[in-house]
């Protein structure tokens, strides 16, 4: 089954701008922009690359075993990484 293709008026988009882009990140699906009877340009999500937060342990345990020195390593940078990091104290989080 093929997803149904949603469209908005350019009009409608530029009244209703904020809700129609959390509309597209919410639901990763693409909006065309019409005027008249004419598709004249489309809102997409964004590609994400990489993998989620949730697949790195899995990820990391699959690595072919690179030797003691590069463990080393790694766990310095992860440290780096920890330490420089700065979360606002009221951080909400999607």
């Amino acid at each position: 089954m093929q997803a149904r293709e949603i469209a908005i008026t350019a009009t409608d988009l530029a009244r209703n701008l904020a809700v129609t882009i959390d509309k597209v990140r919410l639901s990763k699906q693409a909006i065309n922009i019409t005027k008249g009877n004419q598709t004249i340009a489309q809102l997409a999500p964004v590609k994400q690359e990489g993998l989620p937060i949730t697949q790195l342990e899995n990820f990391l345990s699959n690595l072919p075993h690179l030797g003691n020195k590069y463990a080393e390593n790694m766990a310095a940078d992860l440290k780096i990484i920890r330490e420089s990091a700065v979360l606002p104290d009221n951080a909400t989080w999607e």
